[in-house]
């Protein structure tokens, strides 16, 4: 008997519909055998109704009352779901994040979990039921209300998996698994059926929406088994085990051997997949003296916040941030001012990140240059440019980043 843990997405339970599904497709694991564990993420856009509620009654809501209003999301998802599996015959008992022992730290808005207790989940499957477990939150050692941000769900999954030595952990979305682009946007995009650890990092990082990168850095560090699977695809009567399609996220540290490796050689230039995150926006800070660079890092280390492809020049400092974090990041940069670290400070709003994930990628310089002489043919201009071996991450105009990216993946891909 196996120990599933599968999380299911916000569309994925995004009605009542949805939920009588999800819960067919659980009885389905159950019944063939294992035990089974599920997190869910609030119905729908509930988490954006209520941010939206909470700026309506409050122009600056404080961090911790945000945390209780949203953590009711996925609470009505775990009730609702526990409630068809009831129909189905199969018990089920709902937990929330606090109640499941998953302990934090105290950033609201963004904690990362600390430890998991996960008695009564482990209790609750002993005792042959469903454990069902709300995602997205926790409670810290000073007994607060806690969210994990945005995807936070998937990292409750792994995390669960991880803690309590699940066979595999399923992440159930609206789609067929990892794709090479946004199939909604990019028509010729591929399925990726295996990917390795970095590259879904560095995808995730920078705006695949199928997986948080946390719950992939867990996966990697504690060796669990990880899938993104299709929620909404036909239920097969020998689904489990069996289940087909969907992408497997494995370690290649020990080689490419069975994996889509590119052809042209062991060590050729492969691009897995182009990205692009309309949720990020430019910073670009003038620093008082190079030094003071540490000092940014120190602020975004005590606040929570996080920075995406940091680029220093010259006495410059440009990095792109999550947009519903700019607010704290105006915060931290005034106080860093008044403090005599920064000279001047932008956020541009209307640049956001593009990027091409592979491999070899500044070893071989035909990628970098090919990348450069697209956008120039297109002319579309670019802000800032990283690039690493496996990725490349350009500052391009928000209303030009889907063309950006489908030019980049007919040209690198698809050709």
């Amino acid at each position: 008997m196996a120990l599933l843990v599968l999380k299911f997405g916000g569309t994925s339970v995004g009605t009542p519909e949805r939920i009588r599904s999800v819960a067919e497709r659980i009885a389905a694991a159950k019944s063939a055998g294992n035990d089974v564990v599920v997190v869910v993420s609030a119905m729908g856009r509930t988490t954006d109704d209520l941010l939206a509620l909470a700026g309506e009654v409050s122009k600056t809501p404080p961090g911790r009352e945000v945390d209780m209003l949203l953590t009711a999301g996925e609470r009505i998802s775990m009730a609702l779901l526990s409630m068809a599996l009831a129909d189905l015959g199969v018990r089920a008992l709902s937990f929330t994040g606090s109640q499941s022992g998953i302990i934090t730290t105290n950033h609201h808005r963004r904690a990362r979990i600390e430890r998991i207790l996960g008695d009564r989940v482990r209790l609750a499957t002993a005792e042959g039921a469903v454990a069902i477990v709300a995602g997205f939150q926790g409670m810290s050692e000073e007994k607060e209300i806690t969210t994990l941000g945005r995807g936070g769900s998937d990292t409750t999954a792994v995390a669960l998996a991880a803690t309590l030595g699940a066979a595999r952990c399923d992440i159930y979305t609206d789609v067929d698994g990892v794709f090479s682009a946004d199939p909604r946007l990019v028509p010729g995009a591929r399925r990726i059926p295996r990917i390795g650890h970095d590259h879904m990092v560095e995808l995730a990082q920078r705006g695949a929406g199928v997986l948080h990168p946390r719950s992939i850095e867990l996966a990697q560090k504690f060796k669990v088994p990880l899938w993104v699977r299709n929620s909404l695809a036909p239920l097969k009567k020998d689904a489990g085990e069996g289940e087909r399609g969907g992408t497997e996220v494995v370690d290649l540290t020990k080689g490419m051997h069975g994996t889509n490796a590119a052809s042209g050689g062991m060590e050729a230039t492969a691009v897995v997949g182009i990205t692009h995150d309309d949720e990020k926006s430019l910073v670009v800070v003038e620093l008082m003296r190079p030094s003071a660079a540490s000092a940014i890092w120190d602020a975004a280390t005590k606040a929570g916040l996080s920075m995406l492809a940091p680029d220093f020049f010259d006495g410059t400092l440009r990095f792109f941030v999550d947009h519903d974090a700019i607010p704290e990041w105006q915060k931290a940069c005034h106080t860093l001012s008044v403090d005599g670290f920064l000279r001047a400070v932008e956020i541009h709003e209307k640049l956001v990140p593009v990027s091409v994930v592979g491999s070899r990628l500044t070893q071989d310089g035909k990628i970098l240059s090919r990348v450069f002489e697209i956008l120039d043919q297109n002319g579309i201009s670019v802000t800032m440019g990283q690039a690493s071996s496996l990725v490349i991450t350009l500052a391009v105009p928000k209303l030009k980043a889907p063309e950006v990216v489908g030019l980049l993946h007919k040209a690198l891909i698809e050709s």
